[in-house]
């Protein structure tokens, strides 16, 4: 009813030799690839924190520059510029120095005078600052602007 010649017989060892050199490489492969995509990972997670250091750093300067400006404006008086009627861009240029820890920022504080107003009194005041920092060799710079409009 059977034939005898169909025998089933298990795969010798003489035929399977090679196949785990195949599943060696195979394995070597994905785990490269995958380390590949977590150093690339890794890489993009450490720009964007560097970007955010920066623009903390930058809005910090500008923060200092700030109430530098208003403290030079305010307590020491120090003469701003009258704008014409209806302008708002301060053209006086005052000098911040910033803290050792704000070493590769910069900050540019602007201020102006805005002219009497019905014959009002007070002095109204506009200050613009703004800080930038640059960092390392990937030359990443952010920049944050503020303005204040003070009256004395």
């Amino acid at each position: 009813m059977y034939p005898d010649h169909v025998r089933l017989s298990m795969p010798t060892i003489k035929s399977q030799q090679g196949s785990m050199l195949v599943i060696a490489i195979f394995i070597i492969v994905v785990f490269g690839l995958l380390l590949s995509a977590l150093a690339n990972i890794l890489n993009s997670s450490q720009q964007s924190v560097s970007y955010e250091v920066l623009g903390v750093r930058a809005q910090a300067a500008a923060n200092a520059g700030m109430e530098a400006g208003l403290y030079r404006v305010l307590r020491e008086s120090v003469p701003c510029n009258v704008m014409p009627a209806g302008s708002t861009t301060p053209t006086t240029s005052l000098s911040v120095n910033l803290d050792a820890s704000l070493a590769q920022c910069t900050v540019t504080v602007l201020c102006g005078q805005r002219s009497v107003i019905n014959g009002n009194s007070a002095s109204y005041y506009i200050l613009n600052s703004s800080g930038s920092c640059a960092a390392g060799d990937n030359k990443l710079t952010a920049t944050r602007n503020l303005k204040a409009e003070v009256q004395r």
